[in-house]
């Protein structure tokens, strides 16, 4: 095969990951991305595994299939690392029809193309085109692309399946009985999860903080903490956070240590 002229755009050796369970699929882009000049760090299969090894690796660009080994699907896998912060180029991959897949991947992953199986290599060098373009203007117009540190991942029971979750992505969470406890995340969404406080304390930094039986909460989005009022004999404090109205109790036992903590954060 005639190996493609890439033009300037292409010259720099920019560095891509690629989540795909389809070992010859993932070979022909490992192909592709080395023809358009690209750097091809890792070829990956499983979305929880990619998920581990993502702090380390800080790719570029991705290139992600939805349907992937293990208990995460493409999408999710995004999900969970544009919850964390990150904010590479993302290209997905994939043969699904399901128009649904598709919208959700700009509207809610901010893809930055969309490429159907099978690739053919006119349209996966448009998709790299795009995706370089896009960097190289942020970085001309010396846009601040924030880097999030290390994240720290929490891995809850959903369903019937496993979820990583970014640490720095939880608002507070809540137990709401014996077998039940709700996730509340800094995009307003909620996650029912069967996994009990104490095994997410236990995978948490010190940043998960318990304020009041049957709560944690995020120091990270804590605003401020005020005495209740409105009920005289309360000896409780309330704590306000980014991102929601909703107001987590603070016992008067842990305030000071509450205290203590938020300094730290600030």
């Amino acid at each position: 095969m005639r190996e493609l002229e890439c033009d300037k755009r292409m010259s720099h050796r920019f560095t891509v990951a690629i989540v795909e369970d389809n070992y010859w699929v993932g070979k022909l882009l490992e192909s592709y991305s080395e023809q358009c000049g690209l750097k091809v760090i890792c070829i990956v299969s499983d979305g929880e595994q990619f998920i581990g090894m993502y702090n380390e690796l800080q790719p570029d660009i991705l290139l992600v299939d939805i349907g992937l080994e293990g208990n995460l699907d493409g999408i999710t896998m995004v999900q969970s690392l544009r919850g964390a912060g990150y904010r590479q180029k993302v290209i997905m991959v994939s043969g699904t029809t399901n128009i649904e897949h598709v919208l959700t991947s700009f509207h809610d992953l901010g893809s930055v193309y969309f490429l159907s199986k099978p690739v053919m290599l006119p349209k996966f060098q448009a998709a790299i085109r795009k995706a370089i373009d896009e960097i190289q203007l942020e970085r001309s117009q010396f846009i601040e692309v924030p880097k999030p540190k290390s994240a720290t991942w929490i891995t809850v029971k959903n369903q019937k399946s496993t979820l990583p979750i970014s640490e720095n992505s939880i608002l507070f969470i809540e137990k709401e009985d014996k077998r039940l406890t709700r996730i509340h995340l800094m995009n307003g969404a909620q996650m029912a999860s069967s996994t009990n406080l104490s095994d997410i304390l236990a995978q948490s930094s010190p940043f998960m903080f318990s304020p009041f039986k049957g709560f944690l909460v995020n120091m990270r989005h804590v605003v401020s903490y005020v005495k209740e009022s409105g009920f005289p004999t309360s000896r409780r404090f309330l704590i306000h956070l980014n991102h929601t109205a909703v107001k987590v109790p603070l016992s008067r036992n842990l305030q000071k240590e509450f205290a203590r903590l938020l300094l730290e954060t600030q």
